[in-house]
């Protein structure tokens, strides 16, 4: 059985409005706690990999300075795709469709016009995790992990449940079956 770990990212400096931000002083804090807790349930041989986003990689690095092992920048977890290039836009539309069912995503007037393939885009993240052969840490974005998440407990929702920053969600890989162990600790405001 391989056990992945999939840790949300600490708390970023900035929210919707912005692409590619840094932690804040609260987000290094998280990206160090959650390191000592991973140190409790990594066992080799285990790899840890990252979103390239920076809020991701600065959140795994603590872990990876303790292990001393390399991060692994994946881009199948990266955040998903917005059909919007204008972040005051962007924000509105993340809005609407949070709440939506990944068909009406798809269908919204935004997603089409883009004509990105969400359901490539969540497949993608599926493959990626049947191909793993070892434990695995990931560190990735709140729509990734609800979007295995949602796969996995057969759910059409966009959003399944709203995982913390830095909660652990625990999953297991066995005969190319993924399950879930637990999920992450749940935040009380919606994702930044």
């Amino acid at each position: 059985m391989v056990n992945i770990y999939l840790i949300r990212h600490g708390k970023a400096s900035s929210g919707w409005d912005y692409t590619d931000p840094h932690l804040d002083l609260s987000g290094k804090k998280q990206s160090e706690e959650i390191a000592l807790k991973l140190l409790q349930i990594a066992k080799e041989p285990f790899d840890i990999f990252s979103s390239p986003l920076t809020r991701c990689v600065e959140t795994a690095k603590p872990f990876s300075k303790i292990k001393n092992k390399k991060i692994k920048i994946e881009n199948r977890v990266i955040e998903i795709p917005s059909p919007i290039k204008n972040l005051k836009k962007r924000v509105l539309w993340l809005k609407r469709v949070l709440p939506l069912t990944w068909d009406d995503l798809i269908s919204d007037e935004d997603s089409r016009k883009s004509k990105i393939d969400y359901f490539l885009w969540r497949e993608n993240i599926l493959k990626f995790f049947l191909s793993l052969n070892k434990d695995t840490f990931i560190f990735t974005h709140y729509l990734v992990i609800n979007s295995i998440v949602s796969h996995l407990k057969k759910s059409d929702k966009v959003v399944f449940f709203n995982p913390d920053n830095t909660s652990l969600t625990h999953l297991s890989l066995s005969d190319k079956k993924l399950k879930i162990i637990s999920l992450g600790d749940e935040a009380s405001t919606l994702i930044n």
